[in-house]
């Protein structure tokens, strides 16, 4: 954020060379502690001199125990010892992989994400079907991204998150590896801040048929060429997503749009494959 001269909304803070107790101990005397996790080495300060807590954390590591792409399948462990590069190996993309020494006032970017920031494109850190396969949700966290920062994915990124997208609904013992919560939470997002693109990101990888397989039959449905020169009832749903970000709409309504309104649009002519009736 602070690259993009976005406003920043939190702090993530990361100490090393300071064993867990003691960093706590310290901590209690700026304000009041919660320990999210002991093995985590996560804890949250609510500082009496600042308004918003700060997260405040140890080094760690993860290790998938059963590569079943469930992010509850990780071990985490906190090593305080451990330089910040392997730390930041564990991250998901690149641009979520920097961090700034405050103590010797420098970026610290072992996978060149300030690059990847700068070209306005999501890579994945390291081999990008092993990191995606750790964690599905992020098939759909890359894409929100794309959505959000208005970045491309990286072809490498891209090719590996088409070939895994399926294991989106994937389930063990009947339940979903990612969770349905977590799923609506990135479409809700990726909706919000760029509506026609999300959509046609989703249907580029058979998101759509894998997620919101209704909307399919709207591809190919006719409409009267007299009111619908733009095609059929897929385009048109797209054409609508488009408005949104048109200098017409934006003059007549300055506010973005809600996510609920994006979604009505979504879903507005749903109807029309299933009661299409022809001469």
């Amino acid at each position: 954020d602070l690259l993009l001269n976005k406003p920043i909304k939190d702090y993530d803070l990361l100490v090393r060379g300071v064993p867990a107790k003691k960093l706590e101990t310290w901590l209690k005397t700026k304000g009041k502690v919660n320990l999210v996790g002991r093995s985590f080495g996560v804890f949250k300060l609510q500082a009496t001199s600042y308004q918003l807590p700060v997260d405040i954390a140890l080094p760690r590591t993860e290790h998938t125990l059963a590569h079943t792409g469930a992010y509850r399948d990780f071990t985490i462990q906190s090593d305080y010892r451990l330089p910040v590069e392997a730390d930041l190996s564990r991250r998901d993309f690149t641009v979520n992989a920097m961090a700034f020494d405050l103590v010797n006032k420098k970026l610290i970017d072992p996978f060149n994400g300030q690059r990847d920031l700068k070209m306005k494109r999501i890579r994945a850190v390291g081999a990008p079907a092993e990191r995606l396969s750790e964690d599905y949700s992020r098939i759909l966290r890359a894409m929100r991204f794309a959505c959000q920062l208005g970045f491309t994915i990286e072809p490498k990124t891209w090719a590996a998150l088409k070939k895994l997208a399926p294991r989106i609904n994937k389930k063990i013992h009947g339940e979903f590896v990612v969770p349905r919560e977590t799923v609506a939470k990135e479409l809700l997002k990726m909706f919000y801040d760029h509506p026609a693109r999300a959509l046609a990101l989703l249907d580029d990888t058979s998101l759509v048929k894998l997620l919101m397989p209704e909307l399919l039959p709207m591809k190919g449905c006719p409409q009267p060429d007299n009111w619908h020169a733009e095609g059929d009832v897929w385009q048109h749903t797209l054409l609508c997503l488009k408005n949104l970000e048109s200098k017409q709409y934006l003059r007549k309504f300055p506010e973005p749009p809600s996510v609920n309104l994006v979604l009505a649009l979504i879903f507005h002519d749903l109807g029309k494959p299933y009661t299409l009736q022809t001469p």
